[in-house]
């Protein structure tokens, strides 16, 4: 929530300040929006700290921002090509690098950071289901997580009982060693009572407004349709492998090349092996060609979106908006017009990118304000849906998308009793004032977890 560089400026100068022993200074948060063309650059950072690596990512996780150190450590320079799948971005009169790594560039630098302690990562665990656990959150899909750095702390912690979730985990496949890590994933892969790895993670592109998003058509004023990072060809290949493997296949999906392209890989597993209850699922889907939009419900694919994305802020108005054009910008976060053909819903945080409260997204889906808003500009309104829609989305759909609706997702004699209450009935209140709705208690398993 820093709306201006100065006031990123202060925090990382504090931090540091507190910190003088670290051998890096690492984080994430920044918003692209703030800095122009969502560029900042390495001299703003060595001004605060020239003798120390620095790497911070964005919030929305697909740049990072580096000092000259960082870039030196790196051996990045001028004449440093991109990597597959990714973009240095550099000054337009020198070429030099100019501090912001887009993508796989991010790992030219993310490769020299320390790993987390064992401790620092059951820790951050622990904090992170207290935090969902406040918001009545009582199950999760983390999408995409390390084998060190969080499959074995989930797993662990979930039979130990110190987290109060139902966890659903996933690994990441890459296009250069897919099938090494499908053997590793069929050798990691287990279903406890509240823990399960069984899902696969792909990200087929990245976003708008870092320009990596693949697109059918370039960019306004551009040649660049973005990045599509698995060929049409080992897409295929690979999502077919892993769901006659029987994994579930979860991608993220944001240029309409990058749906389009998943949803034919989709298409071409269902061929190859036949239909099957795999349940898998796309994230993000915020630019979906109106052609493909039946395509989930056809294919049997969930559409799982971020809806507090939904409305006009600055990446949609700044960022977004005046890249793709007002015909493509009629196509975004199409949430209603995929409902109305049918298709599975599910509602995601994708937390720590935004706000992990259901609350917020849910009031942004019914309204396509900004929360709080009662008559400020909305985004298409005409996608907005429903709030029973939303909340099946947070919990039946949600449970049905992790192959639990037969124990979770409604109140029903039987099931286990993940219940939670609020502080006001969410039918009877304006649509504007869902997001300030708190939550009072919070069950697991008929377990008081949380209390307000």
């Amino acid at each position: 929530n820093l709306r201006s560089a100065e006031e990123i400026y202060t925090v990382i100068r504090d931090y540091i300040k507190n910190r003088p022993d670290e051998e890096w200074v690492r984080g994430n948060g920044w918003e692209i929006p703030v800095f122009p063309e969502g560029n900042p650059r390495k001299e703003w950072l060595d001004i605060i700290e020239p003798d120390r690596p620095v790497i911070l990512y964005s919030a929305d996780g697909h740049s990072a921002w580096v000092n000259s150190k960082s870039l030196k450590l790196a051996g990045i320079d001028r004449h440093t090509p991109d990597p597959l799948n990714g973009r240095i971005e550099r000054d337009p009169d020198t070429a030099e690098p100019s501090g912001t790594l887009r993508e796989d560039a991010m790992i030219l630098v993310g490769k020299f950071l320390p790993a987390y302690s064992k401790k620092q990562i059951e820790t951050g665990l622990i904090n992170a289901a207290h935090k969902a656990n406040h918001f009545g959150i009582t199950g999760i899909l983390d999408a995409g997580i390390g084998e060190i750095d969080g499959l074995y702390a989930y797993r662990n912690l979930s039979r130990s009982k110190k987290v109060n979730l139902r966890v659903s985990a996933s690994q990441y496949a890459e296009p250069a060693d897919w099938r090494k890590s499908l053997e590793k994933m069929k050798t990691l892969r287990f279903i406890d009572k509240n823990c399960r790895m069984n899902t696969v993670k792909f990200f087929a592109d990245g976003v708008i407004e870092g320009r990596t998003a693949a697109l059918l058509d370039p960019y306004i004023g551009t040649e660049d349709r973005g990045i599509l990072n698995w060929h049409p060809d080992s897409m295929n290949s690979a999502i077919s492998a892993f769901d006659k493997a029987g994994f579930q296949v979860h991608v993220h999906a944001i240029g309409d090349r990058g749906i389009r392209t998943t949803l034919d890989a989709y298409e071409y597993a269902k061929d190859i092996n036949g239909p099957s209850d795999k349940r898998h699922m796309m994230s993000h889907i915020q630019l979906i060609h109106p052609d493909d939009q039946p395509r989930f419900n056809e294919l049997d694919i969930t559409a799982s979106f971020q809806s507090l994305w939904a409305y006009p802020d600055d990446y949609i108005t700044q960022m977004t908006i005046p890249v793709l054009g007002p015909q493509r910008a009629e196509w975004l976060y199409p949430i209603g017009s995929v409902e109305k053909t049918g298709a599975h819903i599910t509602g995601g945080s994708d937390w720590t990118v935004s706000s992990l409260n259901p609350l917020d997204a849910i009031e942004v889906a019914v309204t396509r304000r900004e929360p709080g808003e009662i008559k400020g500009e909305a985004l298409l309104p005409s996608e907005a849906v429903g709030l029973s829609t939303m909340l099946k989305a947070y919990t039946i759909d949600g449970a049905y998308s992790l192959f639990l609706e037969d124990k979770v997702g409604s109140i029903q004699a039987g099931k286990r009793a993940d219940i939670i209450f609020l502080d006001r009935n969410l039918f009877s209140i304006p649509s504007h004032e869902i997001h300030s709705a708190k939550v009072t208690h919070t069950f697991f398993d008929g377990k008081l977890v949380y209390e307000k």
